[in-house]
């Protein structure tokens, strides 16, 4: 018997900021990235509370949230004692702030009212998932933080901080969500609930991620791509991801590539392995590129794929997505040497248990060789 439940109400629209405004004598923490500090966007959401509450701010976000950067946030949260804690940020600022809130919750036992996330990028998903990344900083390994309490209690979807997304992180951003999508689609704990979510997150994706990308982008574009980011997250908060996570963590733990960006770089060649290796992944991923108009449903499956891949490709060109580890600017030899180091991380990465097909050390090895 499976239980399914959105436990984050979601409030989504140009007006979605309005909650904010009905808060009454409270401490409220402001958990932000540092460049929203003096930013209008951040004045603009503290005078929705200031006046009725005590509004606090901590900037103190890095990419890649470390376990000893949440231990600051919570001793600075207890001289605050905060009732409400909003997270004004990108996944990493998301994260950071969840293990602040749990931890905050659970050992020191904070009455925190209502824990709220304000995505400032449209990608992780974080604002409705069950889970956090953090990172050991000394062993560049990621620790993921699995409970229903880590969910944000609240999830506020607005256009007003996207708007003024820098094209790369839109467009890498943008890629997260079409990763978190297609693994949800087929990994292991799928069913029809996580599927009707992530189908409609990929098809919001290639129709408005290139859209986004441009200057000429509407708030309704940037709306679309938000609510997509949340599908997706949704789905594969239920469904789980995949192999392309499992490698992609740790070529953000090892050279820093931004998260969406190693998905990416990933994607079409995980997608072409599981297919090759698992037939029902083959014939779902097929019907999928014919619903979405990609081919015909009358093209072979072989065909159908291939149109499924072009598309991704077509879209990381549009998007101008370096392809490899060399085009982000990592030296090969340096890369190479990593390989098996990557490997072993990704075979323990708690992501690849949901992966379709249980790939091996030499699968993983050779996955990673193309996108050295």
């Amino acid at each position: 018997m499976n239980k399914w439940t959105f436990p984050t109400q979601i409030y989504a629209g140009p007006d979605s900021l309005n909650r904010l405004t009905e808060f009454n004598n409270e401490s409220i923490l402001i958990i932000c990235d540092p460049f929203l500090k003096d930013s209008s966007n951040l004045t603009y959401v503290i005078s929705l509370m200031e006046g009725k509450n005590k509004v606090s701010t901590y900037t103190e976000v890095v990419p890649d949230p470390p376990i000893t950067h949440v231990v600051k946030g919570i001793q600075y949260m207890e001289g605050i004692k905060p009732t409400i804690i909003i997270a004004i940020g990108g996944g990493s600022c998301i994260d950071m702030s969840k293990g602040i809130a749990y931890f905050g919750r659970k050992l020191k036992h904070m009455d925190i009212k209502s824990f709220i996330a304000v995505p400032t990028t449209s990608g992780t998903g974080s604002e409705v998932t069950s889970f956090a990344v953090l990172t050991d900083s000394e062993t560049q390994i990621k620790y993921p933080l699995m409970d229903d309490a880590v969910s944000p209690d609240e999830a506020l979807l607005t256009p007003l901080f996207v708007k003024t997304s820098p094209p790369n992180v839109t467009a890498y951003s943008g890629m997260d969500v079409l990763v978190h999508a297609l693994e949800a689609y087929v990994a292991t704990e799928a069913n029809n609930f996580t599927d009707a979510l992530a189908q409609q997150a990929i098809e919001l994706v290639f129709e408005y991620l290139p859209k986004c990308y441009k200057p000429t982008a509407t708030d309704q574009d940037r709306m679309s791509m938000h609510e997509a980011s949340c599908l997706a997250g949704l789905s594969f908060n239920k469904a789980g991801v995949g192999l392309v996570h499992a490698m992609a963590h740790q070529l953000g733990g090892q050279f820093h590539v931004p998260h969406g960006l190693a998905n990416s770089m990933l994607l079409p060649y995980v997608i072409a392995f599981n297919c090759s290796h698992n037939p029902d992944v083959a014939k779902k991923y097929a019907r999928l590129a014919a619903k979405l108009g990609f081919v015909s449903h009358n093209a072979s499956e072989e065909d159908k794929l291939g149109s499924l891949l072009k598309a991704i490709i077509k879209l990381q060109r549009t998007l101008e997505c370096p392809m490899t580890l060399t085009d982000f600017g990592v030296d090969k030899a340096t890369s190479e040497i990593k390989l098996n180091l990557m490997t072993d991380r990704a075979l323990e990465d708690m992501c690849y248990r949901f992966n379709p097909y249980p790939a091996n050390h030499d699968d993983i090895i050779g996955l990673y060789k193309n996108v050295l």
